[in-house]
């Protein structure tokens, strides 16, 4: 009986040994939720979650920012008043973008005018623009393009 715990103990401690080697070892990286905010007049417009890979650097982050989000929170109904183009959604004179993790530094960009984009006129899916993703990675370019931890 005593030789059978110390065979379970040594089978226990090799496999939480191997448990962390594979997880110190180059697998795949994990993915990270971040939040997207939109401030224009004051307030907040749009807040959005999207998910990145973990090793994400900031440019890749942008560039995720720029595409359908994987929920949304809040979108003031303003965003859908452009008739004339209802996927549409141009905010004129200051706006200001945020994008946070609970564990990293926020990433922000402040512009002067930008369109946000959705895929179909019901959808709350609001996204930046190609156009606000480029224009936001340059006025962000000071926070250098390394992965954001």
């Amino acid at each position: 009986m005593k030789d059978r715990k110390k065979i379970h103990w040594k089978q226990t401690l090799a496999l939480v040994a191997l448990s962390a080697l594979l997880a110190s070892c180059g697998l795949p990286p994990g993915m990270k939720l971040l939040q997207l905010r939109v401030h224009h007049g004051g307030e907040c417009v749009l807040e959005t979650n999207f998910d990145v890979p973990d090793t994400s650097t900031v440019s890749e982050i942008w560039d995720a920012a720029g595409r359908k989000p994987f929920s949304t929170q809040t979108a003031a109904e303003s965003l859908g008043a452009n008739k004339a183009n209802p996927l549409e959604a141009k905010l004129t004179g200051p706006v200001e973008i945020r994008i946070s993790h609970p564990a990293s530094d926020e990433i922000s960009a402040k512009l002067t005018n930008l369109t946000l984009r959705r895929s179909t006129k019901d959808s709350d899916d609001w996204h930046l623009s190609g156009n606000g993703v480029s224009r936001a990675k340059k006025e962000s370019s000071s926070q250098g393009d390394k992965p954001v931890r």
